[in-house]
């Protein structure tokens, strides 16, 4: 399938994304529609080449331009490959979206400090570390995009490492938001419902959980990685600049009700 028959919105032609998590779920979804209009995204990934592999296929089937790039965020040496990869495929860095996120789905006080800083680096820490490293990179009118959840704000079963990660996410946005700002550079945060990807699939009471939300969810149905995708475009259009230091909720109305 040619380019010209998928990429009919071109608003983001020139423009270079980087989504950390970028190849699977949310992430993945966020690399495609960025991409379908027109900006290159370099996608970051950690460890699953096979997700990489069919994100590069469905890019090349479409033309569209999208480069993986496998490296550990966490991991000091390698986090600075990953910042040579993307300084040598591009001069300027239009958007970064933090997909990325891990964690260990467990009560509050059975976790150990080694769950807490694993959860953190890859949640938090990782992406203090990549904006620090490219926001000479960025020019006015970029963005900075990271992914939240409910479990930030209120009490998840089995989510406290996660939740509190996302917690201290959270506030360490709304200081970039606030710093930002005057550079003309907007940042915000995505705060989807429960949304069907492997993640879910990690909590020990997934169908429970699932069935639980739907019944909660005033339209009927689970947030999927493609309304997340479509509301992170959005915040990356000029239309979007006044917006800034805001989580947008996308859960179909269950925060309604809860």
């Amino acid at each position: 399938m040619k380019s010209s028959s998928i990429n009919s919105n071109n608003l983001f032609n020139g423009k270079t994304a980087i989504i950390t998590g970028g190849t699977r779920g949310i992430g993945r979804a966020v690399s495609l529609k960025l991409a379908r209009q027109g900006a290159k995204v370099l996608a970051l990934y950690g460890r699953d080449s096979k997700s990489a592999s069919e994100l590069d296929q469905i890019a090349k089937n479409e033309e569209l331009k999208i480069v993986c790039i496998k490296g550990d965020l966490c991991n000091e040496e390698k986090f600075s490959l990953v910042i040579d990869t993307i300084k040598s495929q591009t001069s300027s860095v239009d958007f970064i979206v933090h997909c990325a996120a891990s964690g260990v789905h467990r009560d509050a006080l059975d976790l150990t400090l080694k769950h807490l800083r694993w959860t953190f680096e890859i949640n938090v820490f990782a992406i203090h570390n990549l904006l620090q490293n490219l926001i000479e990179m960025m020019p006015k009118g970029s963005r900075v995009i990271g992914v939240t959840s409910s479990g930030g704000t209120r009490v998840i079963p089995y989510y406290a490492a996660v939740g509190s990660s996302k917690g201290a996410l959270e506030s360490l946005f709304r200081h970039y938001a606030y710093e930002l700002a005057p550079k003309g550079i907007s940042v915000n945060l995505v705060c989807p419902g429960l949304v069907l990807t492997d993640a879910v699939d990690a909590f020990p009471d997934r169908e429970a959980r699932v069935d639980k939300a739907k019944a909660a969810t005033p339209t009927g149905e689970l947030v999927v990685p493609e309304d997340v995708a479509e509301t992170v475009a959005f915040l990356c259009e000029p239309r979007s600049h006044q917006i800034i230091g805001q989580t947008l909720v996308i859960d179909g109305g269950k925060t309604l009700l809860s």
